[in-house]
């Protein structure tokens, strides 16, 4: 398990990891990407993009999907921005970083495994986040990048389990189950860093 991590109990973890569940009277996100997937209308690039879309809805910032040169079958290097809409949080500043990296990660797994079929290459994620800031006189909402973190896809795909644990899979309280948390521990252990703002952020 990741260093990070070792200091956070499992079960808080537990109950601060809130997902977001799909209402059961509509298609889930999974069900729309499958059928991005098999549209023949469609090149890869923008299967990509329209699969990131409704994953993770207005949750994403930005999409770069660029094919590798040269590469057979195309391999892809990608970046996304994700982050939230809203300035509040609920969490404790100790369990602030824990909480939203494992956001990170859990978004990858459910990115790269509900995109089974199509290779990628270099995987570049940030988290762009609002919050309140004061300057002298000037308070207001700005969005910041916080954290970014690059792997290569398909290397995080060859982790033990990821394609047989359902990156969707979630106890009756919207938290991962143990073995999806599983994955995304050595997700995070792959990751090369980027740049980590956390120690910037003052959660009150």
């Amino acid at each position: 398990m990741n260093p990070f991590f070792r200091k956070f109990p499992f079960l808080i973890l537990l109950a601060v990891f809130a997902v977001t569940s799909a209402n059961s009277c509509k298609k889930s996100p999974k069900e729309k990407v499958k059928r991005i997937l098999a549209e023949n209308s469609l090149s890869e690039s923008d299967k990509i993009r329209k699969a990131a879309t409704e994953l993770f809805g207005d949750r994403l910032k930005e999409t770069e999907v660029v094919p590798v040169f040269g590469s057979s079958p195309t391999k892809y290097e990608v970046y996304l921005g994700f982050g939230g809409t809203s300035a509040l949080t609920f969490l404790e500043s100790d369990q602030y970083a824990a909480r939203m990296k494992l956001e990170l990660a859990l978004q990858t797994y459910r990115f790269l495994q509900s995109l089974k079929g199509i290779s990628f290459g270099k995987f570049r994620m940030s988290l762009v986040k609002p919050f309140f800031i004061k300057n002298g006189d000037k308070r207001g909402v700005e969005e910041f990048e916080i954290f970014r973190f690059r792997a290569d896809g398909d290397s995080l795909r060859s982790i033990p389990g990821f394609e047989e644990t359902d990156s969707f899979a979630a106890d009756r309280y919207d938290a991962p189950t143990p073995a999806v948390l599983n994955i995304l521990f050595k997700i995070v252990e792959k990751w090369q860093v980027e740049l980590d703002q956390f120690s910037r952020v003052e959660v009150k």
